[in-house]
């Protein structure tokens, strides 16, 4: 998978309400909201494993690049779900949508 965006994201800590277990993988699911609108993606990962309360940059990619399409700019505030909000950052790159596909 090719990543569409890059996101600088701050997964919580349990006692800010984030996920109790370190996330790890090739990849990782989630909604991730822009500016309030709900989108599926995966977090590549490649192996990497992402524990609470630490910061990351991740590359992520959108089920759907289309419907995110008009809220994809760098700055936009981000937020991933999990029955909860588990992690809070921004975007921090766009991949224009052709380079998107040919990566």
């Amino acid at each position: 998978m090719q990543p569409d965006a890059l996101i600088a994201i701050r997964f919580l800590p349990p006692d800010e309400g984030g996920r109790a277990e370190p996330a790890s993988g090739r990849w990782f699911g989630c909604p991730l909201f822009i500016e309030g609108e709900g989108f599926d993606c995966r977090l590549l990962l490649d192996g990497q494993v992402l524990q609470p309360g630490k910061s990351y940059e991740l590359p992520v990619k959108f089920l759907r690049r289309e419907n995110a399409e008009e809220r994809l700019r760098v700055g936009a505030p981000v937020t991933l779900w999990e029955g909860k909000t588990i992690a809070t950052g921004t975007i921090s790159h766009v991949y224009p949508a052709a380079l998107a596909m040919e990566l």
